[in-house]
């Protein structure tokens, strides 16, 4: 089980930051292609896989406690699931705190950081599990 979710670990946190990745190309594309069908921009998918995004670090602090690599892995990752939480929240807040919401993609760079932060620690945790694997066949 531990080993399953060192792998899950691994996937999740991956998958998110390459998400990331997606986000901001998709927050370019909002910004200056030419979707809509009266030729303006959209940033409805930015907005769609921001919400799906949202709460997949949940999931990376499960993966990261079932993986029981250690408590620096999921408070790195609980802090990456914190920041992931404000980053829509403060755009939400435009209308009333307009400063406020200019931090959103400061917070997603932020996030992005977090990111591979935990991508590395999960990759230590995949082969923590194996080197303990190795040990344990060679005794």
């Amino acid at each position: 089980m531990t080993q399953i979710a060192r792998y899950a670990y691994v996937l999740l946190a991956v998958a998110f930051t390459f998400g990331v990745v997606v986000q901001v190309m998709l927050a370019g594309m909002g910004l200056f292609v030419d979707v809509t069908p009266r030729g303006g921009p959209s940033f409805a998918m930015h907005v769609a896989i921001g919400w799906m995004l949202h709460l997949a670090p949940v999931l990376i602090v499960v993966a990261a406690l079932l993986s029981r690599a250690g408590r620096r892995h999921w408070i790195w990752a609980l802090a990456l699931a914190l920041v992931v939480f404000l980053v829509p929240m403060v755009v939400i807040m435009r209308d009333q705190m307009p400063l406020v919401a200019a931090t959103h993609p400061v917070l997603a760079a932020l996030a992005f950081g977090l990111a591979i932060m935990v991508v590395r620690n999960s990759i230590i945790a995949l082969r923590l599990g194996s080197d303990v694997g190795a040990t344990r066949t060679a005794a």
